[in-house]
């Protein structure tokens, strides 16, 4: 509760935004009118006095490419976090997407990393010297973790997250936190306490939610690697809004404990953490590092399942791939059909064998999981946004006042849980029945959506609700061919409708200059089979030659068993 000496929530967001601009320095601001506009992509390169060409270069690579080069000395890794950190406070000001900012303790433990290699000769883990970003509620020493709530402002992490813990070990140089919504709980970023969050290629449009933060920081090049979350959608949506790669693996697959947020300890749905990134292979190198230091000594919930090597050159050369249109509820956007049939008729020339995806279990899962994310009958919401002190911001009031949650007895949860176990069971069957290698859909209903029209998530938390590995991958951008089908059915709902008139109320123009991602999803606790397939896929959209991609994923896995030797 307020008291006449507290300060107002609007005071604790100014004291953060401060913190965040006195931590940049002055040489690395811009002038207002490079802030003008839509798309911001561009806006490092307009910047010479604050980013060098050898700059641009190094944020512009892989993070499998930057650390080859820092391992070979080629940079050192004062020379990229520098470069990284001058591009995340570009970034910040084109987007808003920073939470804390760590520039002067990351460079001076790159100096130390720096001072390893040239003392030793070699570098101190896998990710030696390698930038990475952090999601706000993530734990991360020395750093608060505020899930966006105004009341947890100065709510310190105590230590690192077991992921956090993990990357360290490995070399990682942490140089930001970013912004996650109100509550966590939205596919858009936007809290009283950090403001919102936009998307970098069109700042009309959200950067989605809840990693909000890290699909714009990533997407502008702030670092190369990023950690983010997803109980819903929360890596898969922004990652797809922002034009980048993002995994949710299976739970229990990669480390999770060592989080802020809501909720804490209920496992009748659970979240996952995973990376974040611009490339597959970033995906791998993230996977792999975090299995390799066997995390479930640390962490008994995770099972013990090694990364293993699977590649390009092992699975079938026809894959038979499912494709779903629409998940029965809600029609996707003419740009995401148009990326959808694009893809299908490339997978087709190349040889393999697309068929379609019956819907049919997409409904209850859905509604099932609404169910689960609710179980006290959003008390706990309802108890911490408090209206004088950190009122709902509109998306967040808007999943407050559209749902009936109801408290369930333990009794009632024990029910839900049989439901949810017997869906997985029928859409197993579904899958094994198809015979399919993977599943394509849509990320989302909409591209970006527009702010405060992030209405609908059941293309995510359907898999969610499965357990499913889902990796979601960039294909086109918003084209001014978009237009809905001839032969479209009918609105399927008021949901249906309300996602039309989204589309409808500006078209093309609305979503001008939007990212097009797609979804691939997999066999639970496969996600480096789920992995192989996308390359396959993105090897087929890029048109690049089949076998001549097999080759070179034998080529690449030669290197890394070179590298892993030295």
């Amino acid at each position: 509760m307020v008291t006449p000496s507290s300060p107002s929530w609007q005071d604790v967001a100014a004291r953060k935004s401060k913190e965040i601009y006195d931590a940049i320095p002055s040489a690395w601001l811009v002038d207002e009118h490079l802030l003008q506009g839509h798309n911001f992509m561009d806006l490092p390169k307009k910047c010479p006095s604050i980013m060098s060409e050898e700059e641009l270069s190094i944020t512009e690579q892989r993070a499998v490419d930057i650390l080859a080069c820092i391992h070979s000395r080629k940079w050192s890794s004062y020379q990229v976090t520098l470069a990284f950190c001058k591009r995340a406070a570009l970034a910040h000001q084109a987007t808003n997407c920073l939470a804390v900012v760590l520039f002067e303790s990351a460079l001076e433990k790159a100096k130390e990393l720096d001072a390893y290699m040239e003392k030793y000769n070699k570098p101190i883990g896998p990710l030696h010297g390698l930038p990475m970003s952090v999601k706000e509620h993530i734990f991360l020493a020395n750093t608060p973790a505020t899930s966006g709530l105004i009341s947890w402002a100065d709510a310190p992490s105590p230590g690192d997250a077991l992921i956090c813990k993990v990357f360290r070990e490995a070399g990682a140089v942490f140089h930001v936190k970013t912004t996650n919504p109100q509550t966590l709980m939205a596919l858009e970023t936007h809290s009283n306490l950090f403001g919102r969050t936009t998307n970098p290629f069109n700042v009309n449009l959200t950067s989605g939610g809840s990693s909000g933060g890290e699909s714009a920081l990533v997407a502008m090049r702030g670092s190369p690697l990023g950690i983010g979350t997803d109980i819903g959608g929360s890596i898969r949506g922004p990652s797809g809004f922002c034009g980048g790669w993002g995994l949710k693996a299976s739970v229990a697959r990669i480390p999770h404990s060592g989080l802020s947020g809501l909720h804490s300890g209920m496992e009748n749905i659970i979240g996952c953490v995973g990376p974040m990134a611009n490339s597959l292979a970033d995906l791998r190198l993230f996977c792999k590092v975090a299995l390799d230091a066997q995390p479930w000594d640390f962490e008994p919930s995770l099972i013990d399942l090694p990364w293993r090597d699977v590649r390009v050159e092992i699975l079938p050369k026809k894959l038979r791939i499912g494709v779903l249109w629409h998940d029965g509820e809600v029609m996707p956007h003419p740009p995401i059909t148009r990326a959808l049939k694009d893809t299908v008729n490339k997978l087709r020339n190349a040889g393999h064998e697309v068929v379609s995806w019956n819907p049919r279990l997409h409904t209850p899962l859905l509604k099932w999981i609404n169910t689960a994310y609710f179980l006290d009958g959003a008390e706990e919401y309802k108890n911490t946004l408090l209206q004088e002190s950190d009122p709902a911001v509109p998306i967040i009031q808007w999943l407050l006042d559209s749902t009936t949650p109801t408290r369930h007895t333990v009794e009632q949860t024990w029910t839900l849980n049989a439901l949810r176990d017997n869906l997985r069971t029928q859409f197993s069957l579904q899958w094994r029945e198809t015979g399919i290698d993977a599943l394509l859909c849509p990320v989302n209903a909409s591209v970006a959506s527009a702010h405060d029209e992030s209405k609908y998530w059941g293309y995510t938390a359907v898999f969610n609700a499965t357990d499913l590995p889902g990796v979601v991958f960039p294909v086109t951008t918003v084209q001014d061919m978009d237009v809905w089908d001839k032969d479209t059915k009918a609105a399927m709902g008021e949901r249906d409708e309300l996602y039309r008139k989204f589309w409808d109320e500006g078209g093309v123009e609305k979503y001008r200059d939007a990212p097009v991602n797609l979804q691939l999803v997999g066999r639970r606790l496969r996600e480096e089979n789920l992995l192989a397939v996308a390359e396959v896929v993105e090897g087929v959209i890029r048109g690049a030659d089949v076998e001549k991609s097999r080759q070179q994923s034998q080529y690449e896995r030669r290197d890394e068993m070179i590298q892993s030797r030295l």
